[in-house]
């Protein structure tokens, strides 16, 4: 399903109906005012907010870099360190991998003429996110449920693989993942351990710390770089991962440059994904917009058909 068939799909389904009546002039059939707004206003479809919630004590990835801070400037008193003013005013001191996060082929891709093990140089790795249209950072949501994956996971200091194998069996099921369609891949790993640190202990966290840097717990499932390369000869430019990385704990580079290296792009640390049906709803990606921007920190969301069944009530899969 495109973008234009799901609108479409809208308008066929009288969702533009329900501004009928409103203000001086009724919107013309067919606009995004009347398909979306219509839709959400008449409550037939819903917005899903799928990003975590940013906050000091909370795990940043790479975990052993400088975690988020709120910096406050002005407040309406003098408090310490703070001056009064007329407005509240704070400071973020935030790395590009906080949060709900987007990457793009610079993070991992150098420029011609510099070369890194298992990575040379390429063009690609001067389009920074800046350079993308929006458009490349959403489409349909196509939700592949890997929750048996990452039950199934043991190895401790490693992330379970998703194999091209596995990816033809779910389409052998459920249909062929179509270009322009984004996977969403539902672990359910961010929804169970983004958490505040424990007792504001950073290296008590279960996110990242424990299996990235103790290797005292398994990591999350990735797409392992074959995986990767199927999903860009599918057509595919952007996917969802409720992992707070696209990489593997044991090796992040390879599968980040399996995709990148195409201009391929993703959102990472998503949450909620289950909430969406496995087909039907329409994911967003929505960054900072940073000149020569290599990752950086995104809203995410989804429209979704209200009552459509989600796939986190349904059994987790095995294929």
């Amino acid at each position: 399903m495109t973008r234009r068939s799901i609108l479409a799909a809208g308008v066929a389904g009288g969702t533009g109906l329900a501004l009928k009546g409103r203000g001086a002039q009724a919107q013309a059939a067919g606009t995004p005012a009347a398909v979306l707004g219509g839709a959400l206003a008449g409550g037939a479809w819903e917005v899903i907010d799928l990003s975590v919630t940013t906050g000091e004590e909370h795990p940043v990835a790479f975990p052993d870099q400088p975690q988020f801070k709120v910096v406050p400037l002005t407040w309406f008193k003098r408090r310490t360190a703070v001056k009064p003013g007329i407005a509240a005013v704070n400071a973020y001191e935030i790395t590009e991998h906080t949060g709900t996060q987007v990457d793009f082929p610079p993070h991992f891709i150098p420029p011609p003429g510099t070369n890194v093990p298992g990575s040379p140089g390429r063009a690609i790795g001067e389009r920074s996110g800046d350079e993308y249209p929006l458009t490349s950072l959403m489409g349909p949501a196509v939700v592949l449920d890997v929750r048996a994956i990452l039950a199934a996971h043991t190895a401790k200091g490693r992330s379970a693989k998703i194999t091209p194998a596995w990816i033809e069996r779910w389409e052998a099921r459920f249909g062929t993942i179509a270009r322009g369609e984004v996977p969403v891949l539902f672990s359910g790993y961010t929804d169970r351990y983004y958490r505040r640190f424990p007792g504001g202990d950073r290296f008590k966290d279960r996110l990242l710390w424990k299996p990235l840097i103790d290797k005292s717990e398994p990591g999350w499932v990735v797409l392992a770089p074959d995986a990767v390369e199927l999903l860009w000869s599918r057509g595919v430019q952007h996917v969802a991962t409720d992992a707070p990385s696209f990489g593997a704990a044991e090796d992040p580079q390879d599968s980040h440059v399996a995709g990148l290296k195409h201009g391929m792009t993703w959102t990472e640390q998503a949450i909620r994904l289950g909430r969406l049906p496995r087909r039907g709803a329409f994911y967003v990606c929505a960054p900072y917009k940073v000149a020569d921007q290599q990752a950086g920190v995104v809203r995410a969301f989804a429209f979704s058909p209200r009552g459509a069944a989600a796939t986190e009530t349904e059994p987790p899969l095995a294929l």
